[in-house]
C-alpha cells in the first residue's frame, strides 16, 4: 500500500496521463545536471512537460489509467507530456535524443494508443496541427485558383476577339 505522499504523486500522474493526447517514456541515465536542465528548458518551449518518476508509480498510475506500459519502463524514467498536441513530446524528445546519445526513448502513448520506440521518429516527422491545417487550406483553395484563372483567361480572350472585330468593321 503506497504512502499518503506517494498516493497523492499517483493521483497527479494519473490526472496528467488521462489528459495527455502524447506521452513519451524515456530513460535519461548519464546526462548531467546542465543537460537535463537545458534539455527541461527546451521542452518547455514546445509546451512539453516533463516528470520524472519512479517506475512503480508510474505503472501503477498507468494501471489505473487503462495504459500497457509493460517495456516502456525501463531504468530512471522521465515522462514527457503533451497536452495540447500530441505530436510535440514525440518531435522535442527525437530531437533531444539526436542530441544526447544517453537519452533514450522507451516509447509513449499517442492518443491513446501505444507506440513502441522504433515508431517514435515516424510520429516526430509528423507536421504541427499549424502545418496540417496550412496544407489543407492550399489542397482546398487550389481548385478555385484554377477556376478563378480559367475565368479571367476567357473573359481575357474575348475581350481581344471583340477588340479585333472592331479593329476590322474600322477599316
Amino acid at each position: 500500500m503506497p504512502t499518503p505522499k506517494k498516493e497523492q504523486e499517483v493521483a497527479l500522474l494519473q490526472d496528467k496521463m488521462q489528459r495527455a493526447s502524447g506521452l513519451v517514456f524515456t530513460e535519461y541515465v548519464g546526462l548531467s545536471a546542465n543537460e537535463i536542465t537545458e534539455m527541461r528548458r527546451q521542452l518547455r518551449q514546445q509546451g512539453v512537460e516533463y516528470r520524472v518518476i519512479k517506475n512503480s508509480l508510474a505503472e501503477l498510475a498507468a494501471q489505473r489509467v487503462g495504459l500497457e506500459v509493460e517495456g516502456l519502463l525501463k531504468g530512471p524514467t522521465g515522462i514527457c507530456f503533451g497536452f495540447d498536441d500530441p505530436v510535440a513530446p514525440f518531435r522535442v524528445a527525437n530531437q533531444l535524443a539526436k542530441k544526447y546519445k544517453q537519452y533514450k526513448l522507451n516509447g509513449g502513448f499517442f492518443e491513446g494508443k501505444k507506440v513502441l520506440a522504433g515508431e517514435v521518429g515516424k510520429l516526430a516527422n509528423l507536421p504541427t496541427r499549424e502545418q496540417a491545417l496550412a496544407r489543407l487550406a492550399a489542397v482546398l483553395q487550389a481548385p478555385v485558383q484554377k477556376l478563378a484563372a480559367a475565368l479571367a483567361g476567357a473573359s481575357r480572350n474575348l475581350a481581344v476577339v471583340l477588340k479585333e472585330i472592331s479593329k476590322q468593321k474600322q477599316s
